[in-house]
């Protein structure tokens, strides 16, 4: 999992289980261990329970957003947990499963103790691993290269031995944009030819003397069986589809060359089949292409650049992704002292919501950032009656109804792909027709129960509290 605190992430383990019960989830975290700069330090298990759950085409979506009391963990090698003196917290909690996969986020808020929240999330196939390169592992010899990425170091093809004994391509930089560490890629000069600087999550082919051959190239291929020095594949999983790619950098030329000016960033999903870049043909495994070859040198800054994705229309779907960034946009057209800085890079997954419309009428004065409404309209109104306008690939949009006197409350939840971002809309509509509803539930509906955070449940649990509602629109605590 991926722990992030005060913007930086780090790669960590804890047992995390999820479990099916009578159609709600019970959720846990336990033996969460947080990795800091004075050591590990135990925080305890976060537990959850009772989640209900509702589906988005494929996807099973669930949200919590509970106050919870932590409870220390089990876990021998830990002497202290945080959480037996801790006071109760308050937890969001917002996932999904989808086929055999699942991705989850988990915010636990600390700021009343330790002044930061805590931020884990579960699940691969959504972003970059050591996007923020921490972690790094030996390559060859005494080279290093970043946990999930690739330079020169470990580079296949004919011409890799005579790349390997010029030095090394890639390095550990203490000048960060966040965390402790960035990724430093630099150009060469080979025998007089100027070896760009690239690091891919992919893998490296030196296949050629000429800088400007293909058979120089970045590529993925999810069907081979090399592993890295860290023992992970030359190729990063993905399942989903992102709006853009962004990434921190430093650039710097050796020698300013106003003809070839820029370092590059591109990224392209592919459906997992070998693909390779720059292209030696037509592909048509590709699923999508973000590319910035316009980086220009930042004069000592940090500089955060982005590329939108352009999906095509070939018929596959997205398995993994090769990310490449090189010291310029043009193969060989570089000097040896060419310098690109990276920092935390990430995929982007926009779900900012446009606009609402009930019954085909536009919410009055609706913003993005504003969460609560009311209109009129004297229609009767189902979750089908709501439209939801959002900017986003694959967005996830739950919408229900309720009755309450004279108004239609219609909630609105949107999630981005990666469930890294959620916003709530609530829109109280007056309308006559409520009365005719009110008749038709006070007749035909039963009684209804809610958690004490507004959760409807279809079973009750022993030993908790519910709000009841009866169909006459009487409303009870009672405790089950």
């Amino acid at each position: 999992m991926t722990v992030t605190v005060n913007g930086t992430s780090t790669e960590q383990t804890a047992v995390f289980t999820i479990e099916e019960n009578a159609g709600l989830y019970d959720i846990s975290l336990k033996n969460f261990v947080l990795e800091s700069e004075n050591g590990p330090m135990g925080v305890g298990n976060v537990e959850l329970k009772g989640i209900e759950s509702r589906r988005d085409g494929d996807a099973i979506l669930f949200v919590a957003n509970d106050r919870v009391t932590m409870t220390a963990g089990d876990d021998p090698n830990v002497a202290f947990w945080m959480a037996s003196i801790l006071p109760p917290v308050d937890v969001l909690l917002r996932g999904k499963i989808e086929g055999d996969r699942l991705r989850c986020y988990i915010d636990i808020d600390l700021t009343e103790t330790l002044q930061q929240v805590i931020q884990v999330s579960i699940g691969e196939g959504y972003q970059v691993p050591n996007a923020s390169f921490e972690a790094w592992h030996i390559s060859s010899g005494a080279n290093v290269e970043p946990n999930a990425w690739h330079s020169f170091e470990s580079a296949s093809g004919e011409m890799a031995g005579m790349v390997a004994i010029t030095g090394t391509h890639i390095g550990m930089s203490d000048d960060y944009h966040s965390g402790t560490a960035s990724a430093r890629i630099f150009a060469s000069s080979i025998f007089g030819i100027v070896a760009n600087g690239t690091m891919t999550t992919g893998r490296m082919n030196a296949g050629a003397m000429d800088a400007t051959s293909t058979a120089n190239h970045a590529y993925l291929d999810m069907s081979m069986l090399d592993v890295d020095g860290n023992g992970d594949p030359f190729y990063v999983p993905l399942y989903s589809r992102p709006d853009s790619v962004a990434v921190w950098v430093k650039f710097k030329q050796g020698t300013p060359n106003g003809a070839h000016p820029y370092a590059t960033i591109s990224a392209v999903i592919t459906d997992g089949t070998r693909y390779q870049d720059p292209e030696d043909k037509a592909y048509t495994n590709v699923v999508a292409k973000a590319i910035n070859n316009k980086i220009a040198v930042t004069n000592g800054e940090w500089v955060r650049v982005t590329a939108p994705f352009v999906y095509t229309e070939n018929a596959v779907d997205p398995k993994a992704v090769l990310i490449t960034v090189s010291t310029n946009a043009d193969a060989g057209q570089g000097s040896d002292g060419d310098e690109v800085l990276v920092d935390d890079i990430a995929l982007i997954y926009n779900a900012k919501v446009n606009g609402l419309k009930v019954k085909g009428e536009s919410v009055p004065g609706f913003s993005a950032e504003k969460s609560a409404y009311e209109m009129e309209l004297n229609q009767e109104i189902t979750a089908d009656d709501i439209e939801v306008d959002v900017d986003g690939q694959m967005p996830h949009v739950l919408k229900t109804v309720e009755v309450d006197g004279d108004y239609y409350v219609c909630n609105v939840l949107v999630f981005s792909a990666d469930m890294s971002v959620m916003s709530a809309y609530v829109v109280r509509v007056k309308s006559s027709a409520t009365a005719i509803r009110s008749v038709e539930a006070v007749s035909r509906q039963p009684a209804t129960y809610y958690t004490l955070d507004g959760r409807q449940v279809t079973s009750l649990m022993r030993g908790r509290v519910y709000i009841c509602r009866q169909a006459d629109g009487t409303v009870t605590k009672i405790r089950y």
